[in-house]
């Protein structure tokens, strides 16, 4: 029950927040008129939102796309250029996504997101068990609707440790490949 008010305490801060920020956007209240999808070298990158003739997309997630370093200053996001060497015989990266702290903060950042997801693992594992005490899903067909949308949250945040996992194996490859 405590985590169900802290649920609603911090639903309310969010909301309150996003509405604040809501205020101070030209784009608020503007029909998006479509979502494209951001893809490089046939993988998905993101998904960008039309409004008024314009693309929005996330910026981190163009910028790791394309090798740019993002950095944030004050209210300014920085991209710096990708400093790539090519040579006859291959392509050398010397930017600072090939640099020994770029490749452990990538790994910190993917072992944080697997226990993010297995905690969110736990937590829906805990409220398929709630769901099945309290009277307001009393109908079998209501608690079985509950219990199959915990299930695929579950699968999806399953999917996310998998992927992780995967790239926590690429990132320690390229950091002992750096370090050597």
């Amino acid at each position: 029950m405590k985590k169900f008010v802290s649920g609603i305490i911090v639903g309310v801060f969010l909301f309150a927040g996003v509405s604040a920020f809501a205020d101070s956007s030209s784009l608020i209240g503007q029909k998006v008129q479509g979502l494209f999808s951001i893809e490089k070298s046939g993988t998905k990158v993101a998904d960008a939102v039309i409004i008024n003739g314009s693309a929005y997309a996330p910026v981190r997630a163009v910028a790791e796309a394309t090798g740019a370093v993002l950095s944030v200053e004050g209210k300014k996001i920085i991209m710096s250029g990708n400093n790539t060497v090519v040579s006859d015989t291959k392509e050398v990266n010397t930017d600072k996504y090939q640099s020994k702290e770029y490749l452990e903060y990538k790994i910190r950042a993917a072992e944080s997101e697997i226990a993010s997801a297995q905690e969110a693992i736990k937590d829906l594992e805990n409220s398929k068990e709630t769901v099945k005490k309290y009277p307001e899903y009393s109908t079998e067909q209501k608690q079985n609707d509950v219990l199959t949308k915990f299930d695929e949250m579950i699968k999806v945040k399953q999917k996310i440790i998998v992927d992780k996992e995967k790239e926590l194996v690429e990132l320690n490859a390229k950091l002992a490949e750096v370090q050597k």
